[in-house]
Parts: structure tokens; sequence; C-alpha cells
């Protein structure tokens, strides 16, 4: 398999929790995490131009590493930021590294996500050309 280093395409952007992302025992729920991650997705592509809502080649998770590295503690009107940045690409995948931050910029979890396009309507495995799909901020569209 092939790979060639991507630049950077770093992106930011600040969720709200809400009350019932917490356990019994006063935690952030580590599905709430999974979920932090696919909105800091969302946004990463949505601020690099890419709006698959409208498409009909959409981004599938292949694979989904989560690292745990601190607690979120009980805090319902709390925010956390989602760090998303281009880590790697090949011929049919690309690999987003993404960090859950507070928003002092401490880490409480680390995530790396492999995903695939596929056309939502014939399920058809398509090859990746990020270049193609991708728009820098500020570029004409």
């Amino acid at each position: 398999m092939t790979t060639v280093t991507p630049p950077v395409l770093e992106h930011t952007c600040e969720v709200a929790l809400r009350p019932n992302d917490f356990d019994w025992a006063g935690h952030l729920n580590n599905s709430v995490y999974v979920q932090l991650l696919e909105t800091g997705r969302w946004e990463w592509g949505l601020a690099h131009g890419v709006d698959a809502r409208e498409d009909s080649v959409v981004a599938m998770v292949l694979q989904l590493q989560l690292d745990y590295v601190q607690s979120v503690d009980w805090d319902p009107v709390g925010r956390l930021v989602v760090r998303t940045s281009l880590a790697d690409r090949s011929a049919y995948s690309f690999t987003l590294a993404q960090d859950v931050e507070r928003p002092d910029g401490t880490v409480v979890a680390r995530g790396r996500v492999r995903l695939g396009l596929v056309d939502r309507h014939t399920r058809r495995i398509h090859r990746v050309n990020l270049d193609a799909m991708l728009k820098p901020p500020g570029s004409a569209t």
C-alpha cells in the first residue's frame, strides 16, 4: 500500500455538552466521545469545502481508535474542543487524527479514524482523491 504524506489540514471546533452526556458517576459517558469525534469530522469537512449532505459519495468509517486520556467530570453547560487534522491517505482511504480537549488545551481523548468513500445509492467503493474533494479555506469554490 502506497501512502503519501498529506498536508495538515487542521480544523478546530467547540462542542457544547448536554446534561444527558454524563453517566450516573458524573463522568462524560464513553459513547459521547465517539459523537464528539463525528461532530469534529463533519466540521472539518465543511471547513474544507466538503458538504456530503447533498453528495452521492459519502465517507464511511472503516476503523476507529479512541484513547481516553483524562475523565471529564459533570458540567452540564461545559464545552469541549475537537481538533481534527488529516493524518494519512491512500488510494481508497484517508485517516483523520482527532484530539478532544478542554478549552484550556488539555487533551482528554485522542482518536484516529480511517474513512473510505462509497456511493450512497450503489454502495460502490470509490477511490479517494482528496485534492479534488477538499478546497482550502479562503479558496474559490
